[in-house]
Parts: C-alpha cells; structure tokens; sequence
C-alpha cells in the first residue's frame, strides 16, 4: 500500500509520468517515490486512486496507466479565461488484477497545469484488495 502528493505546482508541466516524490505512507517495496512507478511485488486485485487539481487558468488530464495502457482518466478543466482564481479538481478511481511485476502509474493525458502545496492535494495511492 502508498500513499503519495507532490508539494508544488507546475503552471506549465509537459511531462509524460507523473512523479510524486513524498512518500505519505508507503507498507512494502511496490512504489518507486524516483520514478512514480507501482510494481507488483505479488499478483492480485488492487485499487489505485489518483486526484489532481488544476492551476490558475489551467488544465490537466491524468491517466492511470496499466503496463503502458490508460486505465481511467481523471480530468480538472479549467479554461474560462476568467481572471477569477478557480481550481478545478479531477479524480479517478480504478481496480485492476495485477501480475507480479505488472507496472502502475500516473500520466498526463494532456493540459499543462497542476496546482500542489505542502498539504499534497495532487496524489496518488494505491493497494492490494486481495
């Protein structure tokens, strides 16, 4: 089981894999905090969850992705080109049968925004069901 949040944001992130660096829980060796990278350490039923917030004028899409595959997307929308300060939140939950050594992540999908701060409201977690 993991729990994990970024501590800061990006106005104009164009990365591929989301890496959430600080560890807010973590019970085994499954989560990688370097590359934001799950691996199953065993087969079995796990849940993953992911919530991103967009920034200022911004927007974001998150994929979890199954060995290279998106799963389920999770999308913060915000382009009213309001001059107002709205953030938007998109969360997504998915359950997956995994393999030993199948791999879990989180990916934009698109949009270039994201909004974090020392409270990690950009995270991602997951565990083993059964």
């Amino acid at each position: 089981a993991f729990s994990a949040g970024i501590s800061s944001s990006n106005t104009d992130w164009t990365g591929d894999t989301f890496v959430f660096p600080t560890v807010i829980y973590r019970e085994g060796t499954g989560y990688n905090p370097s590359t934001g990278i799950f691996t199953a350490p065993t087969a079995g039923t796990y849940v993953f969850y992911v919530s991103v917030q967009s920034t200022f004028q911004k927007s974001i899409y998150v994929d979890i992705v199954l060995n290279g595959f998106s799963k389920v997307r999770a999308m913060a929308y915000n382009e009213s080109g309001s001059s107002i300060s709205i953030y938007q939140t998109g969360t997504n939950l998915v359950i997956l049968h995994l393999q030993t050594g199948d791999r879990v992540w989180a990916k934009r999908a698109g949009g270039t925004g994201y909004y974090s701060d020392r409270a990690h409201i950009t995270t991602f977690s997951g565990f083993k069901l059964y």
